[in-house]
């Protein structure tokens, strides 16, 4: 016959072992923490062998920049463009309406009235003039 054994026992037993401690930050860990701190992780030869990549990200970087102003000032300039158009427009018709108001028979009779000139109540006649042959 099988024996039986104290199975909480040995449960409690392996418990404990699966049970690890929590691990604490390494030295490894903290030591480049402090590097990146004192900026002497910069003087190491991986970031100089890095050096190309580091200045293209870096020109990458004022491009995109460059870029973003530029396309700023772009908008910009279309919203004052738009602007000064509409206001040219505006002044375009409200030029043309005067002038038409103001070239109206009524009104230019009005104007010359007021100068001594009259208008002609006789309808124009048409001349015609004969071309004399010189055979």
């Amino acid at each position: 016959m099988e024996q039986k054994s104290n199975t909480l026992k040995e449960m409690e037993e392996a418990a404990p072992a699966a049970e690890e401690p929590i691990a604490k930050p390494s030295k490894k860990k903290e030591n480049r923490f402090w590097a990146i701190l004192k900026g002497s992780f910069l003087s190491r030869e991986s970031v100089i062998r890095q050096l190309h990549f580091l200045v293209v990200l870096t020109l990458i970087g004022v491009v995109y920049i460059f870029n973003s102003n530029y396309s700023d000032k772009t908008v910009i300039r279309i919203s004052r463009t738009k602007k000064e158009l509409e206001e040219l427009r505006f002044n375009y018709i409200n030029t043309k309406s005067k002038l038409m108001q103001a070239s109206r028979q009524s009104e230019l009779v009005h104007r010359l009235e007021q100068r001594g000139i009259k208008e002609s109540k006789v309808p124009p006649r048409k001349i015609i003039l004969e071309e004399k042959d010189n055979d």
